[in-house]
Parts: structure tokens; C-alpha cells; sequence
């Protein structure tokens, strides 16, 4: 990548006081609870938003379709992880449960030969679970794997803080992505195709693996949104066009006015465990400084 800055000083856009709430806190925190919720096994039939654990199997004319089966399934109801028709004969189902049914497939369904054809399920339901959100202890703060956090008033600090970033990043995202797009348009950076191509995938195959671990799949997805593989990966070159430009404008921004970080700072990259840890908190700097050389507090 090679980039030619235009102008990045000077802008003269405005952006607002940004302060921090104690109930704002609260929520960050109660959000970080909500990811750690534990599993209870559930009394009682399959609701609407409760998570279960299936095995079924699909059959199109006595054919097993593997891709319409799975085993160990992890899922939530209500939440479009499956076609409404097949949600519909869980609900009411527990424990120990075996469904049987048929169901006709959407004219549109990903798997074009099984469109509108006529597909039988077995399910069978393996648990039926209810999510409790731990009450806020120093043991339950350091289940939370936060480096460096190991008590609830270190948790309200480091709260505060990310809320603090947060509101600036969202509250100036409208004059960030101004000040960027001005800077882009008076710049020229150069991206080789590969770069490009790479990047494309990465992004495609780190989606599928986000959809995984939300207990679906591509072809879910494709289904529930109506969308082609194909478009989803011209999406994925947009955003690996627009990162890499943006990296690009970054990083000689850095170069050009000595944004570095210090030893201090370096040393806590080092050590983390976040990927990328260096560029991402140089990014967030240059950010802070195109604010303060763009903009004035209203």
C-alpha cells in the first residue's frame, strides 16, 4: 500500500462534551454479565426464546440430506436460526421428545434443488435450558478473564474507561467518518490486489466462523437474509477496500507527525492478548489527534 495525504488538518467540524454516567457504567457491566449467563437445565416444555440442544435429520424422498442435519445442535428460538414452519412444531416439546413432520421448503431456500420440495424431519430434543445472568462478585469479576481486572471496583474503573471511548467513538462517529472521507478524498492511496483479495476471505471466513459460534451456519444465513454467497463476498471486498485504505491513511498519518506509542504503552501490547494490539491502539491515537486537530467541543 502507498499513500499521498492530502490535507488532514484544519477541518474545523464540532463534536460534543462527552461524560460518563454511573448508570451507564452499571449497564456496561450488566451487559459483560449477560455474555457469562450459566446454563440451567429447564423443567417444562420448549418455549419461545429458550435455548435447546437438538439432533434432527431431513429426508427428501427416503434420501437423508446431510445438509439438512446436524447433531448436538445448539440453538435459541426465536431468534430466525430456522424457518418459522419447522420452529413451530418444537415449541411445546421437551426433554427426551421425538418430533416427526414434513414441511415444504421456500421457493427461495438456499439449496435450489430443494426448492419447494417437500422434506421430512425427525427431531429429537436433547435439552431445554433457561439463562441466569451471576449476581456481581469479586470470583464472578475474575471469571470475566479482563486482563488486569480482578475486583468489582477495578470492573466499574475499566467500565467507566471503555464507556468513556465508546461515547467519544460513537458520539463523534458522524464527524470522524467526515473528517476520513475528507481526508480519503484528498488523498491517494494505491492497493495492491492481492492485499485486497486476501483481505476479502480473511473477512468471509472470520464471518462464518462468527456465525458458527452463534450456533448457525452460512447456509442459515443466506436463507434468513436472502442474500447469494456471491453478494456476501463483494461485501467482504468493499470492507477490505475501505479497511486497508483507511489503514493506509492511518499509518502515514502516524509516520508523518510522529504519532508513536510509548514504552509503557508498547509493554501492555506486548503483553495482551488482543490481536493486532499495537495498531489497534495507535489507531485509536491518530483518531484522537485527527478530533483534536478537526474539531472544537460545541
Amino acid at each position: 500500500m502507498n499513500a499521498q495525504l492530502g490535507q488532514y488538518k484544519g477541518f474545523g467540524f464540532k463534536r460534543p462534551n462527552i461524560n460518563v454516567k454511573d448508570e451507564e457504567i452499571n449497564d456496561y457491566i450488566n451487559k459483560i454479565r449477560e455474555q457469562y449467563k450459566i446454563e440451567v437445565e429447564k423443567e417444562g416444555s420448549i418455549e419461545n426464546g429458550d435455548h435447546i440442544i437438538i439432533d434432527y435429520d431431513g429426508y427428501h424422498e427416503d434420501e437423508h440430506i446431510s445438509q439438512l442435519s446436524r447433531n448436538n445442535y445448539h440453538s435459541r428460538t426465536g431468534q430466525g436460526f430456522f424457518l418459522d414452519e419447522f420452529e413451530k412444531y418444537l415449541i411445546g416439546m421437551r426433554k427426551g421428545d421425538i418430533v416427526k413432520f414434513e414441511l415444504v421448503l421456500p421457493n427461495d431456500y438456499q439449496i435450489k434443488y430443494l426448492r419447494n420440495e417437500t422434506i421430512y424431519f425427525e427431531v429429537k430434543i436433547l435439552s431445554v435450558m433457561n439463562r441466569i445472568t451471576p449476581e456481581l462478585t469479586h470470583d464472578v469479576v475474575r471469571s470475566f478473564k479482563i486482563e488486569g481486572i480482578n475486583t468489582i471496583d477495578e470492573l466499574k474503573e475499566y467500565a467507566k474507561d471503555q464507556m468513556n471511548y465508546e461515547k467519544i467513538m460513537l458520539e463523534s462517529t458522524k464527524v470522524i467518518n467526515e473528517i476520513m472521507n475528507k481526508v480519503i478524498d484528498g488523498s491517494k492511496v494505491e492497493l495492491k490486489d492481492e492485499e485486497v483479495e486476501n483481505l476479502k476471505y480473511e473477512i468471509f471466513e472470520d464471518f462464518k466462523r462468527q456465525l458458527e459460534n452463534k450456533n448457525a451456519n452460512l447456509e442459515i444465513y443466506l436463507s434468513y437474509t436472502k442474500k447469494t454467497e456471491e453478494e456476501l463476498l463483494k461485501q467482504c471486498e468493499i470492507e477490505a477496500e475501505t479497511y486497508l485504505t483507511e489503514k493506509a491513511i492511518i499509518e502515514k498519518i502516524a509516520q508523518v507527525e510522529s504519532i508513536t506509542l510509548n514504552d509503557e504503552e508498547k509493554e501492555k501490547c506486548e503483553n495482551s492478548k488482543e490481536k493486532d494490539a499495537f495498531n489497534q491502539l495507535l489507531y485509536q491515537k491518530v483518531i484522537h489527534f485527527l478530533l483534536k486537530e478537526n474539531t472544537m467541543l460545541r
